[in-house]
């Protein structure tokens, strides 16, 4: 697919935002979370746990608010037809908040057009399936804010409490967001039994 299709850091253009500037944003990102404490930030690496008593609820607070500013900053580009990128600050923030490995499976998913929006046609209702880098991975039923079907969902998210999101989930909010995704609306029976697949399949 043509590299305009996606946003401006998706492009082999010299201003290309690429995954494997994750690694360098994450070095960064500790500039932009003032907010957090010291001992909070001394404590954080690439894949370090971003999820501890009040460091997940501070953590989450700064996710969602870069993930609003980009979601504004995507609609104001899609206004005046310009390119959709993702600022330096905010690849920081993502890099610092999720780990630099996380945020740059996570590109590599979207660049490769792995991430799936399904809509309810009555209710509304939105789901995400995302495939993972392998070549034969099957789909996995995911919700960005709270829920994925994939195992590091599980274990590092609900069992250890060691991240924020899942690779697949991280996936799903940056390409919703960027509107980097393929969408689909379906009839609700049929969101429900794609919902029932997707769940019996990870158990």
């Amino acid at each position: 697919m043509d590299d305009t299709s996606y946003p401006a850091f998706m492009a082999t253009t010299k201003r290309a935002r690429r995954a494997s500037d994750a690694q360098t944003h994450a070095m960064h990102g500790q500039h932009f979370v003032d907010e957090l404490d010291e001992t909070t930030a001394r404590g954080w690496s690439d894949g370090g746990s971003a999820t501890s008593g009040s460091r997940s609820t501070k953590c989450a607070a700064i996710a969602n608010a870069t993930f609003e500013r980009l979601a504004a900053r995507a609609i104001e580009a899609r206004a005046v037809g310009r390119v959709i990128d993702i600022p330096d600050d905010a690849l920081d923030v993502l890099a610092w908040l999720y780990g630099a490995k996380h945020l740059h499976k996570a590109l590599e998913v979207i660049q490769a057009g792995r991430v799936k929006r399904v809509v309810g046609e009555k209710s509304g209702r939105v789901m995400y399936a995302v495939t993972g880098s392998g070549s034969h991975e099957a789909p996995y039923l995911c919700f960005p804010s709270h829920f994925c079907t994939c195992r590091s969902f599980f274990w590092e998210c609900v069992s250890r409490g060691e991240a924020l999101a899942c690779k697949h989930q991280l996936a799903a909010r940056l390409a919703s967001v960027l509107g980097a995704c393929a969408s689909s609306t379906v009839d609700d029976l049929l969101l429900g039994n794609m919902m029932m697949k997707y769940m019996s399949t990870s158990t």
